[in-house]
């Protein structure tokens, strides 16, 4: 029995370190990944490529995680199998240098070491700012004009499907960059090829109102969830501020310094700081469905509200006077240089409203308004009714003329091109262009509904989505 003891403690001590040896074998981290070529230098907003192999011992599957080196965070690949190459694409919003290095992520949650690593040199000049629509109407006053000439014949540059209706209107950076979100829960940025820049993800906040562009390329919009978010120009979130119900159709409207307002279905008018923090909180007597405008010298905000009533606040959310319609208010106002205020109504009329709130005139269009008047340069008015008319008045209230362009009119409200040409969707799925004189220039069929406003870009591009999903950039043929 000794003896047997001896030769058994004797096998354990050879099989021990074997045994350990195997445990350790089947623990082992994934091979370190090799950075095989890539693009050394490149300009700002290209593409640069990269391939990496990794040689994994245990040939397990595994993610690649790649550090690109600039202030985005680390981006994670869903792919990888041992031994394969990968060619992974990046494109850098700012000239410099930028050191590149990746790992690996293996399917028991092992982390390889850092690959070596690689360097680019990324030439050009940033691009920054906003372009002169850079929000919903194109302005803080929601003007609803551009100092471009739209296209006399359009072709499609471009389109995409996002696979649910597109409600929210576009606006361009100075690039000529376009953002628009979606009710599948994402704030869409494309550079002017119809490359994808980047994609926010809300995760289950539909978008239905039009993204406002800051100075510094943040972008401030609401959402079904009563959230307000701000992103900043990497597509990352700064803070969203929750405003107690869904916003829908009221888009934010930004001032000089920063400060951001909107509407919503919770009745209120709320002003937040740059930085998400409240400025001030007031409520009317019913739902905000249109975005507030500003005056010229942006001291004063006005709303609409479904109460039936016009109200006007100093910034400082004073308020300084209000004016009643007969129905409630479901469109945005639009001002003037001279201040003057012009709102509809689903009473029929196109008001407008001298800056301490005084009627100057008013206009019956015969049918309910859900949208926004766009003003011209010489002051003129373009609005469109829910009979499907578009109407010039000018600038004493008068009519100029007025043209059936679809069946029935939607939500869409008029934008204008530096020649006073008019741009609208309708529930027919056409945009259509009419010249100052009220005939028709061109149709664009884009085959659903269109029930968002369009936005004109940089040298006259027209943005536009559709109740199918699709969007559309059109340009000069």
């Amino acid at each position: 029995m000794k003896a047997n003891a001896i030769i058994t403690s004797l096998l354990l001590l050879v099989l021990l370190p074997l045994i350990g040896c195997d445990e350790d074998a089947n623990n082992l981290p994934p091979g370190t990944p090799q950075i095989i070529s890539g693009s050394d230098s490149v300009e700002v907003d290209e593409f640069m490529e990269l391939t990496v192999v990794t040689v994994d011992p245990e040939n397990d599957e595994f993610l690649y995680e790649i550090d690109w080196g600039d202030e985005r965070e680390i981006e994670v690949v869903n792919e990888g199998v041992s031994g394969l190459y990968y060619t992974f694409e990046h494109s850098y919003f700012d000239a410099g240098s930028y050191t590149i290095r990746c790992r690996v992520l293996d399917v028991l949650g092992r982390r390889s070491a850092w690959s070596d690593p690689f360097h680019v040199l990324v030439g050009g000049e940033l691009v920054s700012g906003r372009s002169n629509w850079w929000m919903f109407m194109g302005d803080a006053q929601h003007s609803g004009r551009s100092p471009f000439e739209g296209p006399d014949s359009p072709v499609l540059a471009w389109s995409l499907e996002r696979g649910s209706p597109i409600r929210s209107s576009a606006c361009f950076d100075a690039r000529g960059t376009v953002y628009f979100g979606c009710d599948n829960f994402l704030l869409h940025a494309y550079y002017r090829n119809g490359r994808l820049k980047w994609t926010y993800w809300t995760g289950s906040a539909r978008i239905g109102n039009g993204p406002a562009l800051q100075e510094n390329g943040s972008l401030c919009f609401g959402s079904s969830s009563a959230n307000v978010y701000s992103v900043d120009r990497y597509g990352r979130k700064e803070w969203n501020y929750s405003v107690g119900a869904p916003v829908g159709r009221s888009s934010v409207v930004l001032d000089a310094q920063g400060k951001i307002y909107i509407g919503g279905s919770d009745n209120a008018l709320t002003c937040l700081h740059a930085d998400g923090t409240v400025a001030w909180r007031r409520i009317t007597g019913g739902a905000i469905e249109g975005g507030p405008a500003l005056s010229p010298d942006e001291s004063m905000v006005y709303i609409g509200s479904a109460d039936q009533l016009v109200y006007a606040y100093n910034t400082n959310g004073e308020l300084q006077w209000t004016f009643p319609a007969s129905a409630p208010f479901r469109g945005s106002p639009a001002v003037d240089a001279l201040g003057t205020i012009y709102i509809a109504s689903t009473d029929n009329m196109l008001y407008a409203l001298r800056p301490d709130g005084t009627r100057r005139w008013s206009h019956d269009l015969h049918a309910p308004v859900y949208s926004t008047p766009a003003l011209t340069a010489t002051g003129s008015v373009y609005v469109s009714t829910a009979e499907g008319k578009l109407y010039r008045i000018d600038v004493d209230g008068q009519l100029e003329w007025a043209l059936e362009y679809a069946q029935g009119g939607g939500l869409a409200s008029p934008v204008l091109d530096v020649r006073e040409t008019a741009y609208i969707g309708s529930p027919d799925g056409i945009l259509t262009a009419v010249s100052a004189d009220g005939s028709v220039r061109w149709r664009f069929d884009s085959g659903d509904p269109i029930n968002v406003t369009a936005a004109i870009g940089p040298e006259g591009r027209i943005a536009f989505g559709n109740d199918k999903g699709r969007f559309f950039l059109l340009e000069a043929r």
